[in-house]
């Protein structure tokens, strides 16, 4: 069973091997399916617009619009469906409670809506300092919003830890303080949606399209 960490410095909470190694590799092969779905980078979800100069890499917002509802039946019975039971495990939500950092003590006050964020990097793919600021479009509970951010829960998954053989580090900033930390498969880590991060510039051994790096983002806003 995982165990949580939290930065002393950041409001950062880390856990490896998050996901029962199973459910990790089957969502991961899942994600791979939906490869036709990727296109360039866009800033929000749901109409995609806004090409996101921020980012060299490929997204894809889930779920679909409603524009292309019929393609979340390409979902049905996936682990996507299921994912969020463990983000919004019980474990998570006690050890937030108790954090050392003030902005997680009111995850437990709320509700949340979310949508799913979805990105892979190329060879020589990065994303520069950004915050996720915004839930826009199409939600996992069915209906649009225009909401801030309020926690971004993103996990990483690759087939292959060491076909990153440069880069790929996740940096995340608050207050003058840098928190860098190294791309590992089915690590999650939970932060406040305005805490700037971004991922240094990636160098692969195998540069096929389903051996890169893939981070699947929840982000939270407030129902």
């Amino acid at each position: 069973m995982y165990i949580p960490k939290e930065d002393s410095d950041i409001p950062l909470i880390i856990i490896d091997d998050f996901l029962p190694k199973s459910f990790a590799q089957n969502l991961l092969t899942e994600i791979i399916t939906l490869k036709e779905h990727f296109g360039k980078s866009h800033w929000s979800s749901g109409e995609q617009r806004g090409i996101n100069p921020n980012c060299a890499g490929e997204d894809l917002w889930l779920p679909f619009s409603e524009e292309e509802d019929e393609k979340n039946l390409l979902l049905e019975g996936g682990k996507l469906v299921e994912i969020w039971k463990y983000f919004f495990h019980q474990g998570i939500a006690n050890f937030l409670d108790h954090s050392k950092h003030p902005q997680f003590y009111l995850y437990s006050k709320f509700n949340y809506n979310f949508a799913y964020h979805i990105i892979n990097y190329p060879n020589g793919g990065f994303y520069n300092w950004h915050v996720d600021s915004e839930v826009s479009g199409q939600t996992w509970f069915g209906f649009p919003v225009e909401k801030p951010a309020t926690y971004t829960f993103a996990l990483t998954l690759i087939k292959d830890d060491s076909n990153i053989i440069d880069g790929g580090r996740q940096l995340f900033m608050k207050e003058g303080k840098i928190v860098e930390l190294q791309s590992k498969n089915n690590q999650l880590v939970i932060f406040p949606s305005d805490v700037y991060h971004s991922l240094t510039e990636i160098t692969y051994l195998d540069e096929s399209w389903e051996s890169r790096r893939f981070n699947l983002q929840a982000w939270l806003c407030h129902i």
